[in-house]
């Protein structure tokens, strides 16, 4: 997993996680990005067009080529969608690093960066976990909580084919830090 510079300023503003990578790096990720929303519709839409000219029957063809141009769309969506910031209400700055703190012990996460700004958190993996390459990021902004979840696949390129599982990560974290704000609002009263 890389660890790139995040420009924390920008990324508050974008809502988006900003990265300081090089022009290369972005160019090669992208081009991995059209081969992958390319290659199927291209494949399918050829084998559909060709069928249409040689006159066959054309269900399966035309299936086949509905169902790749779905799963392109849903790998645009996902694509657009990596690097995008959720926002969590939390409490006091200081509160709320107490419970992320917590809540990565209690998930047993890795911290990977800690600081005043920003925490990283990993998860580990086992062979029955599709968890590898998972990473935790969170901004903090005010009272608030910036997060975003990231899968990588091989030689570091975020992979969009997690994207439900990342979402019901962020989703298990919100519902578990939510709770523990309740707690310690029920403690203190």
């Amino acid at each position: 997993m890389k660890f790139d510079k995040i420009d924390i300023t920008k990324s508050k503003k974008e809502n988006r996680l900003i990265r300081k990578t090089w022009f290369i790096e972005l160019l090669l990720d992208y081009t991995l990005y059209l081969i992958f929303i390319g290659v199927l519709p291209f494949l399918s839409g050829t084998y559909f067009f060709e069928r249409i000219e040689t006159g066959e029957k054309m269900f399966i063809p035309s299936l086949l080529f509905g169902v790749t141009l779905l799963i392109s769309g849903f790998l645009i969506f996902t694509i657009v969608n990596l690097d995008k910031l959720n926002r969590i209400n939390g409490i006091l700055k200081e509160e709320n690093r107490q419970i992320i703190k917590l809540l990565a012990h209690k998930f047993n996460w890795t911290i990977q960066i800690n600081n005043d700004r920003i925490i990283v958190l990993t998860i580990p993996w086992n062979w029955l976990s599709s968890d590898w390459g998972r990473k935790i990021t969170m901004i903090y902004d005010k009272r608030d909580i910036l997060i975003n979840i990231t899968s990588y696949g091989m030689n570091n390129l975020k992979s969009p084919f997690h994207w439900f599982a990342n979402r019901k990560l962020e989703k298990k974290f919100i519902e578990n830090f939510e709770a523990e704000i309740k707690k310690r609002h029920a403690n203190s009263a």
